[in-house]
């Protein structure tokens, strides 16, 4: 059967009933469609269009509580339009064509409109069902942004396609990011295919009840990001460890080797914070993530994660699944309330029905008693698409989930891309329980909303080339930018001798070696830092020794991130308070610049570090050395109003708007801090909280006026929810090269008094340097104002 409904520029009929008034909004009926529209928040429009007769379901990804009741809207119908209108933002509803307009309520600049919408009856996995599109008219020069990681290499969407099917190495949250600014969040879970062309840009789901989407405004591009979390949740801080350096590989085959890895750390002094324990601590396969420790290989983990904790001051994260081998505890408790799937998967366990409450129950109960009660401290969730067999790809995964038929709330072709969501949701809240120790995960898919949960993603099983780093960016800008913040990747690849990968000579080969290198240093400046692999071991002193250009490489990349940790840590708290970014694609930052739309290979890192990784070989190919190696590297620095881009590795100062070459040695990554930017700089610790430091760098770029929020907590709980935290606020006044230290805010105390060791960087006039002044400030968490020159 096969019955189709559209609605668009072409239709003249104007069948219309009256608006209706609802919560926060309006219904309307029009050719034989219920269309309501809302206002869940002042800047925030919800269009839902239902073909009556048919019944929409409630949202998986936005609550009813999100929606709060507002004074500030009113709703005007005149003729042949009706509009809701909020002090931000109007969306006007027009008989005569059947599209929405979105403007600004302000100035009345219309943002974004529809242009057509269409349902198309299906009968899809045994029910009826709609098939949607809804298309939108875009302005010329608009640019596009979010969706997910997608291993293409595009940056930004305009005139291109994409599908929204979870996979190995993609990721799906179906929120798009445009710089006009506004944001559409498409509130559906089957396969989804987004899609600009001549016709327009469109949205088309597989399996729906309505077509049901979210329009999002902002002043920028940031605000349009807020607006996303204020929608789908907020996300808390992990802990300061998260963010200093993870270790890992596929994998270490005991406790011993694992606690030989750490020791080795400390004997070289190369700062760890976290190990990582993939696969297999349980056994063989017929234990397959028996959510147990292996007693062979793997005993007395009470005792071993203890010193860990307290001889080297390292965490450990476990691996775990999301199903169970035949022999296991778990697998038998499942089996019995009937929550496994019976397509295969590669390891021959069968995947658990996530979307049974009863499964969640038992899956938890078992981890609980066999792992967490160990003292693990933060969890991968592995293959959480869910993987089965073959499912490597978009359209075998795809294939494979939907092979595996219904699931507790409905089918697979229904709930496609939200098994990872459910998951990290279960995961959170269960151990969010237990104590009040933050919560780490890392997950290979992700949807909208997840990011409440805790969870930073990786991704998937890359292979080992030039091509895929490069590709990496953008896929993890994207997905930064559709508001999960929290990225890393298998530095050096996953794959790095098989799969396709030319680097078979393994470690025997200096141009894997030099890929790696170079990949790392794209590390230090991600959200999170992080080695893994297989077929290759990741150890820094596998790479060589001292004195050595890539174990020196490394280790001064370590280093650095460590340096960065108190910048790093605040931008965290910026990401948790205000819906910042981490990590961002340039035109978040510079807007009006359109050299940057399309740039996929530089990008922002906090507020003020612009990174240029380098992604293409200059000292090695798979035959050798390059005899001549050309190191040269070219950059786009964008124009910003203060003007100057100093940069980081020299005293050279570049200016904004301008394209530079710039040399990249082996062991430099090109760096930039804008100008008008406060940067602290911590010394090099070997972990978290190794040694207090009561003196603190505080590098302050002139050019502009700058600001900045110094933020610490007790590093490891909630009790930031309940103002225990230290935020120390500072202002440069460039004119008058003054500093403002604000009176510090939060009732957490680390130090009753400290020093900052100011360093003023200043353009030296008629040059290319800079110079640099110093002065050393007492402060006791009072307010105070320093001229940096006298």
């Amino acid at each position: 059967m096969s019955k189709i409904l559209f609605i668009g520029i072409c239709i003249l009929c104007t069948v219309f009933s009256k608006g209706e008034n609802i919560n926060n909004g309006f219904r309307i009926l029009d050719d034989s469609l219920q269309i309501q529209v809302s206002s869940p928040l002042d800047k925030i429009i919800h269009i839902q269009v239902v073909p009556i007769g048919t019944k929409a379901k409630e949202s998986l990804i936005v609550p009813e509580k999100t929606s709060i009741p507002s004074s500030h809207y009113k709703i005007l119908e005149k003729g042949d339009f009706i509009s809701l209108q909020t002090q931000y933002v109007t969306a006007t509803y027009s008989y005569k064509d059947k599209n929405f307009y979105f403007s600004d309520t302000r100035n009345k600049t219309v943002l974004l409109q529809e242009q057509a919408r269409s349902f198309e009856q299906k009968d899809v996995a045994g029910e009826t069902v709609w098939q949607i599109k809804q298309t939108f008219k875009l302005q010329a020069d608009e640019a596009l942004y979010g969706l997910g990681q997608y291993q293409e290499g595009i940056m930004n969407y305009r005139g291109k396609k994409i599908k929204l099917v979870q996979a190995n190495m993609e990721i799906v949250n179906p929120f798009l990011l445009s710089t006009q600014p506004y944001g559409i969040l498409w509130d559906n879970y089957s396969k989804t295919l987004f899609e600009d062309n001549n016709e327009g840009a469109s949205f088309w789901s597989e399996v729906a009840d309505a077509i049901d989407y979210y329009f999002v405004y902002g002043t920028d591009m940031k605000e349009v990001v807020a607006g996303y979390h204020q929608l789908t949740g907020t996300v808390p801080m992990f802990p300061k460890s998260a963010f200093g350096y993870w270790q890992s590989k596929e994998r270490y085959k005991s406790f011993n080797e694992l606690t030989d890895v750490v020791k080795e750390h400390r004997k070289r002094q190369i700062p760890l914070d976290n190990i990582v324990q993939d696969w297999e601590y349980w056994g063989d396969r017929d234990h397959w993530n028996s959510l147990k420790f292996d007693t062979v290989n793997f005993n007395h983990p009470t005792e071993v994660i203890r010193q860990l904790h307290d001889q080297y001051n390292v965490n450990l994260m476990l691996s775990v699944w999301p199903g169970f081998g035949k022999k296991t505890d778990v697998y038998k408790d499942m089996e019995k309330i009937g929550a496994l799937f019976d397509e295969p998967t590669w390891a021959e366990y069968k995947v658990m029905d996530i979307y049974n409450p009863q499964a969640q129950l038992i899956f938890w109960e078992h981890l609980y008693k066999g792992l967490y009660r160990t003292g693990v401290d933060a969890w991968w969730m592995d293959a959480t698409e869910p993987s089965f067999r073959e499912g490597f790809t978009q359209d075998k995964q795809e294939e494979k989930t939907k092979s595996a038929g219904q699931t507790y709330i409905g089918s697979f072709d229904r709930y496609l891309n939200v098994y990872s969501l459910f998951l990290s949701k279960v995961m959170y809240e269960n151990i969010r329980k237990q104590s009040d120790k933050r919560v780490t995960i890392l997950t290979r898919s992700a949807f909208a909303g997840q990011q409440q949960y805790a969870t930073a993603v990786w991704s998937g099983d890359i292979t080992a080339s030039w091509d895929v780093f490069q590709k990496q960016l953008p896929a993890g800008l994207n997905l930064c930018m559709s508001g999960i913040p929290y990225w890393t990747t298998d530095i050096g690849g996953f794959f790095a001798t098989t799969r396709g990968s030319q680097y078979t000579k393994g470690l025997a080969d200096p141009s894997y070696k030099e890929l790696y290198l170079r990949w790392f240093q794209q590390g230090v400046f991600s959200p999170i830092f992080r080695a893994h692999g297989s077929n290759i071991p990741r150890e820094v002193w596998q790479f060589g020794e001292p004195g050595d250009p890539f174990y020196d490489g490394l280790l001064k990349m370590i280093n650095l991130r460590y340096n960065l940790l108190s910048y790093i840590y605040s931008s965290a708290w910026q990401v948790t308070t205000n819906s910042r970014l981490m990590m961002r694609g340039l035109v978040m930052d510079f807007p009006d610049d359109h050299h940057v739309y399309n740039i996929a290979d530089t990008y922002m890192f906090g507020p003020s570090l612009l990174v240029k990784p380098i992604t293409k070989p200059m000292y090695y190919t798979a035959e050798g050395p390059i005899e001549n190696p050309d190191s040269e590297e070219s950059i786009y620095l964008p124009k910003h109003s203060g003007k100057y881009w100093y940069d980081l590795n020299t005293q050279q100062l570049y200016t904004g708007g301008k394209t530079i070459s710039y040399q990249t040695p082996l062991d430099v990554i090109p760096v930039f801090i804008k100008a008008g930017s406060i940067l602290p700089i911590n010394k090099v610790v070997q972990y978290v909280g190794e040694q207090k430091e009561e003196e603190l760098e505080l590098r302050i770029y002139s050019g502009a006026d700058a600001d900045f929020e110094l933020y610490e907590d007790d590093n490891k709980t909630y009790a930031y929810e309940n103002g225990v935290y230290s935020l120390i606020r500072f202002h440069w006044d460039d004119q008058n090269k003054q500093l403002s230290i604000y009176d510090k805010e939060g009732t957490f105390v680390e130090y009753p008094q400290r020093s900052f060791r100011v360093k003023l960087f200043i353009p030296v006039k008629n040059s290319t340097n800079y110079s640099v002044l110093e002065k050393l400030i007492r402060y006791d968490n009072k307010g105070i104002k320093v001229d940096i020159t006298k």
